[in-house]
């Protein structure tokens, strides 16, 4: 009987080992082809897996130092290529959870650190595109929905402005634009929030208790025949609200008693809307209601400079114009008293009896539009003396004043013949 012999094979290549035993996963031998490592345990993550295959990144399981393996080479899910997990910051975008991800802590470049891509609202002021950011989508505040600063040219209504580009400290707002006061508008006047044109200085005062002194526009008849009109407003004396009507200068015949530029509507000198030294009758005469005049007199009359006005108001009651007042050339009378007119000049004097005071005052030959006449007997019959605007008359002595103090006949003060400029307004 022959026996035969079979010559040993290498363990780690054939599927039976030198000891005549299957070879299998787990027996410290590596079966070339089949396994790539055999390190006799069946532990994962030592480097060869239970299964006898190197362990790798990508090989879907997780082990050794790997934070995950989906087994997969792709870098925007939620297991990297490197089988690490995604995270902000790691320079990979992972879908539908990041924007962006440029792996630094900037957050005024064009990605946030909170991997979200940088855009008007985000609160960030990104560096070269946002002058702001406020975090809203509102243009009425200091940065406007464009991440720009409000500016007054940028054609939409933005920061403080009342309507485009106009209004708080942009330029006024024309009639018809949105406002909150009148010194949004052009006009001056703001009613139920929209630009408008004021029947009066006193409508203007009111809608804005802060306006100051200056000219305006007003249109006293609003949809009547007389067309809009500027004129100076007085927002401070006395509360402010004063209309200017007429302005008279005293060393000149134009407003003395008997002009008829008292009486009739005819203006003078409308264009001179200025509080200065020109004589002018205004569209306000004949068209502005009011229940208080007011007269101011500079004497001495100087040659430059604002005027320097004494003033006094005199309660009148409800009026519709000066024209209206003064045109039926009857007396009225008023009742602030002798001292009060003698106030409006330094120095001033007068006769001690009658004090015929008001509109339309005569008193003998001596007559006053709006003022105060004074006589040395006990009537008012004979008049030397009087202090106002539109007078008339000297029948004691001296040159007549068509605005000033005229005093002569034994008045309180000595005699005075004193030439005065003289402004009157309503409200």
């Amino acid at each position: 009987m022959r026996s035969a012999t079979t010559a040993p094979t290498t363990a780690t290549t054939k599927a039976c080992t030198a000891a005549c035993v299957l070879a299998i996963c787990g027996d410290s031998l590596v079966q070339a082809g089949v396994e790539g490592c055999d390190d006799g345990n069946m532990v994962d993550g030592d480097g060869c897996g239970a299964d006898c295959q190197l362990e790798s990144c990508g090989d879907g399981k997780v082990q050794g130092m790997e934070e995950c393996d989906d087994g997969n080479a792709a870098d925007d899910d939620a297991c990297l290529s490197t089988c690490k997990n995604a995270v902000c910051g790691d320079l990979a975008v992972f879908a539908g959870m990041e924007e962006c991800d440029d792996g630094n802590d900037v957050e005024t470049d064009a990605c946030l650190t909170t991997c979200k891509s940088a855009k008007c609202g985000d609160m960030v002021v990104q560096d070269t595109v946002d002058e702001c950011d406020d975090g809203n989508m509102s243009n009425l505040d200091m940065c406007t929905n464009m991440c720009k600063l409000p500016t007054c040219m940028d054609k939409i209504q933005d920061g403080m402005e009342t309507d485009i580009d106009c209004g708080a400290a942009c330029p006024k707002c024309a009639l018809g634009l949105a406002c909150t006061k009148g010194s949004d508008c052009g006009t001056g006047f703001c009613a139920m929030n929209k630009c408008a044109v004021a029947p009066s200085c006193k409508a203007i005062k009111t809608a804005d208790p802060m306006a100051k002194d200056g000219i305006f526009n007003i249109d006293p008849d609003g949809n009547g025949p007389v067309p809009a009109f500027d004129i100076y407003c007085d927002m401070t004396t006395d509360g402010g609200g004063w209309t200017l009507v007429l302005k008279a200068d005293g060393s000149k015949a134009t407003f003395l008693y008997d002009a008829v530029l008292w009486t009739n509507n005819a203006l003078l000198n409308a264009g001179m809307t200025a509080l200065d030294r020109n004589e002018a009758k205004f569209s306000s005469w004949n068209t502005v209601a009011f229940t208080d005049v007011l007269i101011g007199l500079e004497s001495p009359i100087l040659n430059m400079g604002a005027l320097n006005l004494k003033t006094q108001k005199i309660p009148t009651g409800a009026k519709a114009s000066m024209f209206a007042l003064m045109s039926p050339n009857v007396y009225v009378p008023s009742t602030i008293g002798r001292p009060a007119w003698k106030a409006l000049i330094t120095a001033s004097s007068l006769q001690t009896n009658c004090s015929r005071e008001g509109f339309d005052g005569t008193c003998g030959g001596s007559r006053t539009r709006i003022g105060i006449l004074g006589n040395q007997e006990m009537d008012c019959n004979s008049c030397d003396s009087y202090i106002g605007i539109g007078n008339q008359g000297a029948p004691c002595g001296g040159p007549e004043r068509s605005v000033g103090n005229i005093a002569f006949c034994t008045p309180d003060n000595g005699d005075k013949s004193v030439p005065a400029f003289g402004v009157v307004f309503v409200r």
